[in-house]
């Protein structure tokens, strides 16, 4: 298992804060970086922006980034027995096909909810993230390909896999309504703006309708225009079922089959 972050609305980090930001991660999860690659474009490929991903150190990757070499990177703690790595953190750019955001993990042993509360909360306090998410996943893998919305891969059964990427920019040029006017999903940690708290529930706002029920999480202030919107276990199937019917969640389908939050 692991617990994983999304941030997004990141359009105005440049490469040198998100290493601090990346450094940062892993001080709140009180862990060593051990590896880190970079995003570079081939020369030879087969075709225009095929791109690989070229392992360096810490140290290296900090005087590319420095240089202007390195835009898009990762940095990760390996150990033994974990695949791809133990503990990851990654800044996406709108090149080599992504577009703008965080994404990190911790598996196995190494789960820290409050380290990756923590590191949001600061994080936040430096710049303004309009939409992010902390979730639970069974695999790293899966958990870091979540957080771009590829591969099909969904966190319940009740979501529409491929809804996110439509979303997003790049190859579908998507509208980013999650950035104010929409939700993805629900998740455990919810990090939401004042826009997303005047969303429209069956005529009552968002923080209205949180603050109506015991059963539908609570808010916690991190900035002037930031929220933390923290849900229970429990809570999650019903409330993404209520948001879903309410047309606010962008990747909410019919529920079938079991839960897996």
């Amino acid at each position: 298992m692991s617990i994983s972050l999304a941030l997004y609305g990141i359009e105005g980090v440049t490469p040198r804060l998100a290493l601090k930001f990346a450094k940062h991660y892993f001080a709140c999860l009180h862990l060593s970086i051990t590896g880190a690659a970079y995003l570079k474009y081939l020369n030879d490929g087969d075709h225009v922006g095929d791109h690989d991903l070229v392992m360096v150190e810490i140290a290296e990757l900090e005087e590319k980034i420095n240089n202007g070499i390195a835009t898009a990177f990762r940095v990760y703690n390996e150990a033994a027995g974990a695949i791809p790595w133990s503990v990851s953190f990654g800044y996406t750019t709108n090149d080599f096909g992504g577009f703008y955001h965080f994404d990190g993990q911790c598996s196995g042993d190494l789960i820290e909810l409050k380290g990756m509360i923590s590191f949001i909360k600061d994080v936040c306090a430096d710049i303004a993230v309009p939409y992010g998410m902390i979730y639970k996943c069974e695999k790293v893998s899966k958990a870091f390909s979540y957080a771009a919305g590829n591969n099909m891969v969904t966190m319940c059964s009740y979501e529409n896999s491929s809804a996110f990427k439509k979303e997003v920019p790049g190859r579908f040029q998507g509208r980013e309504r999650y950035k104010e006017h929409l939700l993805r999903m629900v998740y455990p940690v919810n990090v939401i703006s004042n826009k997303h708290l005047e969303i429209d529930v069956g005529g009552v706002v968002l923080k209205d309708w949180i603050g109506e029920s015991v059963g539908r999480g609570k808010l916690e202030a991190l900035t002037s225009s930031t929220w933390l919107w923290y849900v229970e276990a429990d809570q999650l199937e019903d409330v993404n079922k209520s948001l879903g019917e309410a047309g606010i969640l962008i990747s909410w389908k019919k529920m079938e089959g079991r839960k897996r939050f």
